[in-house]
C-alpha cells in the first residue's frame, strides 16, 4: 500500500489539466450558465456584501461593490458605528465617495480616527438602498492585547464543493481577524472536464466557463465568488488579512510565468498586472504603490502579522527535479533580495511577543521520495522532485532564514501556511530528518534537529486545510479508481509520513512533523496570549452538501521562548467578551411584489465601448424563464435583437458582438422576462 501510496503521490495538488481556451471564447454562440445559484436580489444594488480588513490601531478598510442599473460614476455613502443599531449617538464616521467602471463600481475606504481594539458596524448605502451591516475590529494598540484570536484559511475552489467553512467562521463571534494565506479564487474553466467539478453540484460551475484571461475573465470571477453567501458571510463578521499565492493569477506562478500560462494566452505580464489589479479592487487590502503585497500587520504587544509574497514578487521558476544543481544555488530566490531584506528588518526590529510569518508554501522540509513505487519504475528522486513548488524548491534561502533566526536570537516565530490542501504542524529547524544527510547543502552532513528534546528547533509552522480544495485522497481517488481506494492510499501515506519506517529503514522521515491530517477540509484558530501560542484545527463534516458542522481535531501549542510544539489537552478557550454579530439582512424598506427586479446586470466589459467590438456581458436572473435581449436607443427604439433563450434562475455570462454601423451614444441593453423587464445603459463611441 506504501508503494502505491507513492505511486499516485505525484497527482497531488495536480488539477485535472483541460483544453486552455485563449480568445477563441469570444467566438462561442449563446450563453453559459450556472445552473441553480439565484443570487440575493434583496441585496440590490450591493448583491456581492460588504467586507473590512487590514485593521490598524486607528483605522481599516471597509469594501463593498455596487451594481448600477446604469453606466457612470455613483455616489457611494458609508456610515460607521459603534453599534450595530446605527443609533445616532454610536455614528463615529460618516462620508461619501464616487466609484465607477474604471474601478468596477468597487468601494475602498481607509476609515481612520478610530480607537483601537474596538469592534465597529458599518453600512453602505447608494440611492435609497443600504448595503448589508458589516462588523470590523480595529487592532489593539501596543501594550493593549492580552488575547488575540484569528481564522486561519487557504484554497477555496468554487467547483469542488460548498464553502461550508466559511459560514462557521462567521459564526464565530470572538475573533480578530480571518487571515487568508491565498488560492481566494481559481483561474480554471468550468463544467465537465475542469478541475473540481462534479455533476453532482450542478450549482457550483465557474463562471465563465473558460480559464480567465481578460480584465472582464477576472472581475467575473471575484464577483461569482462573492456572491456565495458563506464567503459573503465570513467577510461581513470579521475583518481579512489576504495575500494571495498562485491560483489568483496561474497555477504555479512565478515572477516571470506560471505552469498555467501556455502559449496563445497572450501576454504573461499583461495577465499578472490584470489579476493583481483585480485582487486589489475587490479585496479588503490597503493599496500599496504597483500593487506590491507585502506589509506588516500590527497587533499591540502581541503580535506582528508579516505577509509575505512568494508568487509575483520575485519568485525564480521551479526547477523540478532534486538531482539539478541550480536548485541549490545561494542566489536562487522565492522572496527576491528587497523583500527578504525587508523580512528580515521587520523580524529584527518587532519587539512583539508573537513574530507571525504569513506565508502561501510549506517552509519546513518535506521529505516524501520514501514512497516511491519501484514497481512502477519511479525512483524516490522522481517523487520527491513532484514536491518542489514548496521552499523546498528553493533551499538555500530557506537555510539563511533559519540562520539569521538562530544566530539573531529571534524568538517566538510563526509560520502560516496555505496552498498545500492538508494540516501540517512542524518545528521549523535546518536538516532536521535523516534524508537531510543527503542535502548537497549539509557539508557537513550532520543532523540539526532532536525531535525528542526540540533542540536545534528555530520557529514552529502552522498549515491550514483547503476549505474545499481537492485533498490528498481526493487527489488519488481518480488514480486508485474510486474514492475508498483513494482515502486507504492517503491513510497509508498519512500514518506513516512521520513515523519509523518499516525495515530496513528505521528512520523517520518527518521527525520534525508533528501533526498531519491529509484528507479533511476546514480552517484552524490561531490562539496568542503572552505565555503561549496554540492552533487547534476544526474540520467540516462535509463539503459536498450544505452544513455547517465541524469537530475539533488537534491543538499544538508553542510555549513562549521555546520553538518548539507540544500537544495541547483539547482547544484554546474563546475569548469572554464577543460583541455582537452584524444583522443578517439591511435596514432596507418592505418592497413591494411589483417593484422586485427581475434580474441584474453585474458587469458589461468594457463599457464604454468601439462600434463592431465585442461585448462580454455577466448578468443574473431572479427567476428561470423566456429571456430575450435586445439593443435598444434610449428612446425605446429597437435596434437589434437577440434570439430568445430558455434558461433558469442563476448567474450567466454571454457575448454578443455590437453591430458596426451603430451610431455613437447610449444605448440600452434591454432583458425581458416573463415576469418583467430589466435594462443597462452602454456607452458606445
Amino acid at each position: 500500500m506504501l508503494c502505491s501510496a507513492g505511486l499516485y503521490a505525484q497527482q497531488f495538488d495536480s488539477p485535472t489539466k483541460v483544453q486552455h481556451l485563449s480568445h477563441k471564447r469570444l467566438e462561442r454562440a449563446g450563453d453559459q450558465q450556472n445552473q441553480q445559484l439565484p443570487y440575493d436580489e434583496s441585496l440590490k444594488p450591493f448583491y456581492h456584501g460588504v467586507a473590512s480588513g487590514d485593521p490598524l490601531s486607528d483605522r481599516v478598510i471597509i469594501w463593498t461593490r455596487v451594481t448600477p442599473d446604469r453606466n457612470g460614476p455613483v455616489n457611494v455613502r458609508y456610515l460607521v458605528a459603534k453599534d450595530p443599531s446605527f443609533q445616532p449617538s454610536s455614528i463615529v464616521k460618516r462620508g461619501h465617495l464616487l466609484t465607477d467602471a474604471d474601478r468596477d463600481y468597487t468601494v475602498k475606504v481607509d476609515v481612520d480616527g478610530l480607537e483601537p481594539a474596538t469592534t465597529y458596524y458599518y453600512l453602505f448605502s447608494a440611492g435609497n438602498a443600504n448595503s448589508l451591516v458589516g462588523r470590523t475590529r480595529t487592532a489593539p494598540a501596543h501594550a493593549e492585547a492580552d488575547q488575540l484570536r484569528f481564522a486561519v484559511v487557504s484554497c477555496s475552489n468554487y467547483q469542488a464543493g460548498y464553502f461550508n467553512a466559511y459560514q462557521a467562521i462567521a459564526r464565530r463571534g470572538d475573533l480578530d481577524a480571518v487571515i487568508h494565506l491565498g488560492d481566494y479564487i481559481y483561474e480554471y474553466g468550468g463544467g465537465e472536464g475542469t478541475y473540481g467539478y462534479s455533476p453532482d453540484r450542478p450549482d457550483r460551475v465557474n463562471v465563465p466557463d473558460t480559464e480567465i484571461l481578460t480584465l472582464a475573465d477576472y472581475r467575473t470571477r471575484y464577483s461569482l465568488y462573492r456572491l456565495d453567501p458563506d464567503l459573503r458571510a465570513a467577510h461581513q463578521q470579521h475583518p481579512f488579512l489576504p495575500i494571495w499565492d498562485d491560483h489568483e493569477s496561474a497555477n504555479d506562478a512565478y515572477e516571470h510565468g506560471a505552469e498555467n500560462h501556455n502559449e496563445g494566452e497572450g501576454s504573461w505580464e499583461e495577465r499578472k498586472a490584470i489579476s493583481k489589479k483585480v485582487y486589489f479592487e475587490w479585496m479588503p487590502i490597503r493599496d500599496q504603490v504597483e500593487n506590491k503585497l507585502y506589509r506588516t500587520i500590527r497587533y499591540g504587544n502581541l503580535a506582528d502579522i508579516m505577509m509575505v509574497d512568494t508568487r509575483l514578487e520575485a519568485r525564480d521558476q521551479q526547477i523540478n527535479d532534486i538531482t539539478n544543481l541550480a536548485l541549490y544555488s545561494p542566489t536562487r530566490t522565492l522572496l527576491g533580495q528587497t523583500q527578504k531584506q525587508w523580512l528580515l528588518n521587520q523580524l529584527q526590529a518587532s519587539t512583539a511577543r508573537w513574530k507571525v510569518l504569513a506565508n502561501q508554501v510549506i517552509f519546513s522540509e518535506f521529505h516524501v521520495g520514501w514512497a516511491a513505487s519501484a514497481q512502477q519504475g519511479q525512483s524516490p528522486q522522481a517523487l520527491e522532485s513532484q514536491f518542489l513548488d514548496i521552499w523546498d524548491g528553493y533551499p538555500a534561502e530557506r537555510n539563511s532564514l533559519i540562520d539569521a533566526l538562530a544566530t539573531q536570537n529571534i524568538n517566538n516565530v510563526i509560520i502560516l501556511t496555505g496552498d498545500f490542501h492538508s494540516t501540517f504542524a512542524f518545528d521549523v529547524a535546518k536538516f532536521p530528518s535523516p534524508f537531510s544527510l543527503q542535502d548537497p547543502l549539509n557539508a557537513a552532513k550532520t543532523l540539526g534537529y532532536d525531535p525528542a528534546t526540540g533542540n536545534g528547533s528555530v520557529a514552529v509552522e502552522f498549515a491550514t486545510p483547503s476549505i474545499s480544495s481537492a485533498n490528498f485522497d481526493e487527489n488519488l481517488a481518480a488514480a486508485a479508481g474510486s474514492a475508498a481506494a483513494g482515502k486507504a492510499l492517503s491513510d497509508a501515506f498519512e500514518k506513516q509520513i512521520n513515523n519509523p519506517l518499516p525495515a530496513p529503514y528505521n528512520l523517520n522521515p518527518n521527525p520534525h512533523m508533528k501533526y498531519v491530517d491529509l484528507d479533511q477540509h476546514g480552517y484552524f484558530i490561531m490562539d496568542l496570549k503572552e505565555d503561549r501560542a496554540q492552533a487547534d484545527w476544526f474540520f467540516m463534516h462535509t463539503i459536498l452538501e450544505k452544513n455547517t458542522s465541524e469537530s475539533f481535531g488537534r491543538g499544538l501549542y508553542t510555549a513562549d521562548g521555546t520553538q518548539r510544539l507540544q500537544f495541547a489537552e483539547g482547544a484554546a478557550p474563546a475569548k469572554e467578551e464577543q460583541p455582537a454579530l452584524a444583522p443578517a439582512q439591511p435596514f432596507r424598506k418592505f418592497v413591494e411584489e411589483d417593484e422586485k427586479e427581475k434580474g441584474t446586470v453585474f458587469g458589461v466589459y468594457p463599457n464604454p465601448v468601439e462600434k463592431g467590438k465585442m461585448l462580454y456581458i455577466n448578468y443574473g436572473l431572479v427567476a428561470g424563464g423566456q429571456l430575450t435581449i435586445s439593443l435598444r436607443k434610449m428612446n425605446g427604439d429597437v435596434v437589434a435583437s437577440l434570439p430568445a433563450q430558455q434558461l433558469s434562475a442563476g448567474n450567466h455570462t454571454m457575448t454578443y458582438q455590437l453591430p458596426a454601423d451603430l451610431k455613437k451614444g447610449i444605448y440600452l441593453l434591454y432583458f425581458e422576462t416573463a415576469s418583467g423587464s430589466f435594462s443597462h445603459r452602454i456607452v458606445v463611441r
